[in-house]
C-alpha cells in the first residue's frame, strides 16, 4: 500500500483538486460510460463547445483516419467510428487550459513535437504491425506527457532547467525523473487521468517506469502499454535527436518484440507529415521541421561506430569521460535542486489547498532520525558503519571509479529513499569475459548481447528502477524503496535470463553467455550518507561475483 504524505501521492492530489476537465469532457464521459449510449445526447452536447466540433471533425478528416469521403458532422462521424473513437477524441482534445498557463514557447514547441509524433507513431503502429484499432493508442500517446506540464506549474523555473539540461545533453527524463524525485511524469499523469475517471486501459497504459512487459506471444497482438514505449522510443529518437533509442528499438525487435529495421524504416517514412498535418489541424507551432528519415538514417551511423569502439582501448573512453565531468557535477547539482524542491512544495498542508502555478511555498520537511545499527555483509559477519564523514567517502580503487552523472543520479536517489524513509537498494551488471566475447561473437555481436542486457535491466519488474550505463559493457540498476531480498531476487532473474536466451540466438552452439552482479542495499539512508559509499559496497560484490562465477554477491549497510 503506498504511502499518502509520498511526494507523488500529495502532487496528484493537489493536481486532481486544481485541475478539471471540462464541462463537455465531463458529460461526454458520463453519457458514454452508460450501456444504452444516447447518441443524440452525445452529439448535442459535443456540439455545445464549437471550437472543439470543428477541431474533432478536421482529425476525422486527416490522413491519420484515412476515410473514403469526407465527414462534415457529427451525425455522419458517429456513423462511420463509433461511440468509443469519437469519445476518445473529445477527452484527448479537452486538456484543461491552465496546463499551459505560463509554460515558455521553446518548452510548449518540444512538448507537442515529441507528443504529437508519439501520438500518431502509436496509432500506425498499432493498426498497421498490430492489426488493432489505433483509437486508444493514440489518445494514450497524446495524454502520457500531461505530468510533464503538471511538473512545470507545480515546481516552476526548478523543473524547467532541469527539463532543459536533460534535453540538452539528450539524457532519459523517466529514468532522471526517478532519480531525482522518485517518481516519474507518467506515474502523476496516471494518477490525474484515474482522478479524471478515463478508461482504466488509458490509466494503466500511462505509466512507463521502464520497459513494459514482454507479450505473452510472438504471435499476439501487442499490448496498449507495450505500443505507447515503442511509440515514445520512436519519438525520442526523431522528435528528440536521441540515437541512443535506436538501440532500444532494435534490441526489442531482436526478442521479436517490437519493430524490426524494415517496419522502422516504414513507420518513420510517413510520420513527420502526418505529425505537421495533426499540428496544423490542432493550430500548433512546432519547432523547425527536421528530416525524420534522415535522424533515423544517422541515428544507425553512430549506433554503428559506437559498436565499432567497443573493441578501442578503454583507457582512451576513461579520458573521454574525465572531459565531462564539470559538466555532470553541475547536472547532478539540477537533480538535486530538483528534489528538494519537490521534498518542500509537498509537505503535509491543508486538505483544501489549491495547486498554483508555479508552485508555493510549504513549510520544512521534518529532520530525519539517524540511525547507527551494524551493517551486515554477505558473508553473514557484523560490524559497525560510520556514516560521519568530513565531506564526500573517496573510491580509491581505479577499477571503481564511478561516472559522476551516475554519482548525481545515486544522490538524488539516496535523497528520495531517505525523505521516504525507506530502503534503496543498487545493482551493478557486467557482461564477463569480454575478450572472449568479442573474438567468439564480433564487435556487431558484442553490441547487440550488450543491448539485450540494456533491455534486460530496464525490464527488471520493480516500478521505480532505473538503468543506467556502468561502464563498456554493464549497467547500474537504482532500486528505490526495494529491500536486500529482492534485490537479489532481481540479480538472479538477469542471470538466467542472460544465460537462458543468449547462447543459440547469435551463434548456435557457442558457449553460454554469463554475466556477474553485485548487489549492495542501504536500510533507510542517513542524512549525511555518502551515495560513493553504496556504489563502492555494490562494486566490492560485483568483484566477488566475477571471482565466483557468476553467482550474485550482496551486502547491506545501514
Amino acid at each position: 500500500m503506498s504511502d499518502p504524505t509520498t511526494p507523488l501521492d500529495r502532487l496528484a492530489a493537489k493536481a486532481g483538486q486544481f485541475y478539471s476537465l471540462p464541462v463537455v469532457a465531463m458529460k461526454v464521459l458520463e453519457l458514454t460510460n452508460n450501456p444504452k449510449v444516447d447518441i443524440a445526447a452525445l452529439k448535442r452536447c459535443i456540439e455545445n463547445d464549437p471550437a472543439l466540433t470543428t477541431k474533432v471533425l478536421r482529425v476525422v478528416n486527416s490522413s491519420l483516419f484515412g476515410l473514403s469521403r469526407e465527414v462534415s458532422d457529427l451525425n455522419q462521424a458517429l456513423a462511420l467510428l463509433g461511440t468509443k473513437p469519437l469519445k476518445l477524441l473529445v477527452l484527448g482534445f479537452s486538456l484543461p487550459e491552465p496546463l499551459f498557463d505560463g509554460v515558455a514557447a521553446d518548452i510548449l514547441g518540444w512538448y507537442w513535437q515529441h507528443t504529437l509524433t508519439k501520438a500518431v507513431a502509436a496509432r500506425e503502429i498499432s493498426e498497421t504491425f498490430g492489426r488493432q484499432s489505433g483509437d486508444e493508442a493514440f489518445i494514450a500517446g497524446l495524454l502520457q506527457d500531461l505530468g510533464i506540464l503538471l511538473l512545470i506549474q507545480e515546481l516552476g523555473d526548478t523543473y524547467v532547467r532541469f527539463l532543459e539540461k536533460v534535453l540538452a545533453r539528450g539524457g532519459d527524463l523517466v529514468a532522471l525523473e526517478t532519480a531525482s524525485l522518485g517518481f516519474d511524469h507518467t506515474m502523476l499523469t496516471s494518477r490525474l487521468l484515474r482522478h479524471w475517471g478515463l478508461p482504466e486501459v488509458l490509466v494503466e497504459a500511462m505509466r512507463r517506469s521502464g520497459a513494459p512487459p514482454p507479450a505473452a506471444s510472438t504471435s499476439s497482438a501487442p499490448s496498449l502499454s507495450q505500443v505507447v514505449h515503442w511509440a515514445g522510443l520512436v519519438a525520442q529518437l526523431v522528435a528528440d535527436g536521441r540515437s541512443d533509442a535506436l538501440s532500444q528499438l532494435l534490441a526489442l525487435g531482436d526478442g521479436s518484440q517490437g519493430l524490426s529495421p524494415e517496419q522502422l524504416d516504414q513507420l518513420v517514412g510517413s510520420l513527420r507529415q502526418k505529425v505537421e498535418q495533426l499540428a496544423d489541424v490542432l493550430s500548433l507551432r512546432l519547432p523547425e521541421g527536421r528530416d525524420y528519415h534522415h535522424v533515423l538514417v544517422e541515428a544507425h551511423v553512430q549506433l554503428a561506430q559506437v559498436a565499432a569502439e567497443v573493441a578501442e582501448d578503454l583507457v582512451a573512453q576513461r579520458e573521454s569521460r574525465r572531459t565531462l565531468q564539470s559538466e555532470s557535477q553541475a547536472f547532478a547539482h539540477e537533480c538535486q535542486s530538483l528534489s528538494d524542491a519537490v521534498a518542500k512544495i509537498s509537505q503535509p498542508g491543508p486538505a483544501s489547498a489549491p495547486l498554483a502555478p508555479g508552485g508555493r511555498r510549504a513549510p520544512e520537511p521534518a529532520a530525519v532520525r539517524s540511525s547507527s545499527q551494524p551493517a551486515v555483509s554477505s558473508s553473514g559477519r557484523s560490524g559497525p558503519v560510520d556514516t560521519r564523514t568530513q565531506g564526500r567517502a573517496v573510491v580509491t580503487s581505479a577499477d571503481a571509479e564511478i561516472d559522476p552523472g551516475l554519482l548525481g543520479q545515486l544522490d538524488a536517489a539516496v535523497s528520495a529513499c531517505r525523505r521516504s524513509q525507506c530502503a534503496l537498494s543498487l545493482l551493478l551488471v557486467e557482461l564477463d569475459e569480454v575478450e572472449r566475447l568479442t573474438i567468439t561473437y564480433g564487435v556487431e555481436g558484442l553490441g547487440k548481447l550488450r543491448r539485450f542486457l540494456e533491455t534486460g535491466c530496464a525490464s527488471v519488474d520493480h516500478p521505480q528502477a532505473v538503468c543506467l550505463p556502468y561502464r563498456d559493457v554493464g549497467f547500474a540498476v537504482i532500486l528505490p524503496d526495494c529491500e536486500r531480498q529482492p534485490a537479489v531476487r532481481y540479480a538472479n532473474q538477469l542471470i538466467d535470463r542472460v544465460r537462458g536466451l543468449t547462447p543459440g540466438r547469435w551463434s548456435p552452439g557457442r558457449r553460454a553467455v554469463g554475466i556477474s552482479v553485485g548487489a549492495a542495499t542501504l536500510s533507510v539512508p542517513t542524512k549525511s550518507f555518502p551515495p560513493e559509499n553504496l556504489f563502492e559496497a555494490a562494486h566490492r560484490c560485483l568483484y566477488g561475483s566475477r571471482a565466483s562465477g557468476g553467482v550474485v554477491k550482496s551486502i547491506e549497510i545501514y
